[in-house]
């Protein structure tokens, strides 16, 4: 018995030693800008910020099924033309679908692969009866307290026009690429891109076109968002998770309220959905874990040790992650219920009541294996499901040891030259047009130089959207740097 006690304390002993060994190893070494010297862009400030403050004036919304306002996207693209005359005079620009942008930039040397730069023109409502609890009003564009306010100013003009700005100044300067550069500005991201961005890789892919990388929006400089982390972290999305809505209906046989069934039609819809927030996806550390070992010694050692050590620790991870929803979305498929429909009269059963429930796909899963689960954790063959929307699936997940990802890493520490700064891949979320692109190129990534700390990533999508007059002019530099370094020269 004596010796029995004895060979588990080794083997305790050995285990502690090997989960310890693994924690300490588990940094990436080159996560400091050691080596690569700052860079000093000087941009007309007042001008660039006050043509982004115009941009968020056009409110160019994407509705879904609701009217589309033809005459925002009209003037917006108007706008661009003005303000951009090097841009539509020297490239090739073409409009797809009328309001969608794609232009060409030729390079010198043809036997190179040219790159992709991408972003969208159109924005979400601001949800109604909100109007008010803006600061100051969505589409007046307002520069105020060291910010540009208003809808689109992060998702997604910031690009739009930061990308416009540095092409503008390289055309000034008078610079040639090496490589061809294409720019892609699609009008109907947030609706699923179908006649923006899809068509716009369609037509690519008949020229026989194919990308050294494509760059989307969809990753950011964050501040004070990592659990841990002080210090500014560069989030690059080497891919992103799919998206599907689904919607759940209970076939009811209506009536007056005052002669309910025993079980309604509401009552098992509501249901449905607690089963399905009761018995959420498992946890998949893996994509996390490149991001944590890349962020090197600054994360606290207890997260180190956990993705350090994912084949002890996965199968608890439930109950040993911080129920964080930044943090668990990037780690599992989340379900999320996000519309209800009932009754037209608060003393008549619903006929058929529904519900819709979206969710973000992480990668080992598909539409198909989703739609399957949610059958399965429901199982109520009178509840009937049906896609409600556009669905995708994830995105392939692009390398970080590329030749796009390392220019977008060099052009960021050139330009942030802060030695807090650290870079890391983190799989995207939300969804973008990169998506439709997977097919043109092996490296697709998305980010947006701008920084954001918690109070502006809630106002994406959401009331007081907003980015700092700084950050953004630092998303111009890191275009402009970028262009550059990745077009072959200096």
């Amino acid at each position: 018995m004596k010796k029995s006690v004895t060979g588990l304390a080794v083997l305790f002993s050995l285990l502690i030693t090997v989960i310890v060994v693994r924690t300490f190893l588990y940094t990436d070494s080159e996560t400091s800008q050691d080596g690569i010297p700052g860079v000093d862009v000087s941009l007309d400030e007042t001008s660039v910020v006050s043509r982004l403050s115009q941009a968020i004036q056009f409110p160019t919304i994407s509705h879904g099924g609701k009217a589309f306002d033809a005459e925002a996207f009209a003037a917006f693209n108007h706008f661009l033309r003005e303000s951009f005359p090097r841009v539509y005079s020297q490239l090739k620009v073409q409009q797809i679908n009328d309001y969608s942008l794609l232009m060409e930039w030729q390079g010198k040397d043809e036997k190179l692969q040219p790159i992709l730069l991408m972003s969208h023109m159109d924005v979400v409502p601001v949800i109604p009866g909100t109007e008010d609890s803006w600061t100051w009003p969505p589409f007046e564009g307002k520069v105020a307290d060291g910010y540009i306010w208003g809808r689109g100013t992060v998702d997604d003009k910031s690009g739009v026009l930061g990308i416009l700005e540095a092409t503008e100044k390289l055309l000034a300067e008078g610079y040639q690429p090496e490589r061809s550069v294409f720019l892609a500005f699609g009008h109907d991201e947030e609706i699923g891109g179908q006649k923006g961005a899809v068509t716009i890789a369609s037509l690519l892919q008949k020229r026989g076109l194919f990308f050294e990388y494509v760059l989307d929006e969809g990753g950011v400089v964050t501040k004070g968002v990592v659990p841990g982390i002080e210090g500014l972290v560069a989030v690059i999305g080497p891919g992103e998770k799919g998206y599907l809505s689904l919607k759940l209906t209970a076939k009811g046989g209506g009536g007056h309220s005052s002669q309910p069934p025993s079980e309604t039609a509401i009552g098992r819809l509501a249901k449905a959905l607690s089963r399905l927030e009761e018995d959420p996806f498992p946890i998949n550390l893996q994509y996390t874990a490149d991001f944590i070992q890349q962020l090197g010694p600054d994360v606290p050692f207890v997260q180190r040790m956990l993705f350090a050590n994912r084949w002890l620790f996965e199968p608890f991870a439930d109950g040993l992650v911080p129920d964080v929803p930044a943090l668990m979305a990037g780690m599992r498929t989340t379900t999320a219920p996000t519309m209800l429909s009932g009754s037209v009269k608060d003393n008549v059963l619903p006929l058929n009541p529904s519900a819709v429930v979206n969710f973000r796909i992480l990668p080992g899963e598909t539409v198909e294996t989703v739609t399957e689960r949610v059958r399965e954790v429901i199982d109520d063959d009178s509840i009937t499901l049906e896609n409600y929307g556009f669905g995708s699936n994830p995105s392939r997940v692009s390398p970080t040891d590329s030749f796009g990802y390392q220019q977008l890493e060099r052009s960021i520490h050139e330009v942030i030259a802060d030695p807090s700064l650290r870079i890391a891949p983190r799989i995207v979320i939300a969804a973008t047009d990169a998506r439709h692109f997977d097919a043109l190129t092996d490296s697709s990534y998305r980010f947006m130089g701008v920084t954001l700390g918690p109070k502006e990533l809630k106002g994406i999508h959401g009331t007081d959207e907003r980015v700092s007059v700084e950050s953004y002019l630092q998303a111009v530099k890191i275009y402009y740097q970028l262009i550059r370094n990745s077009t072959g020269q200096s």
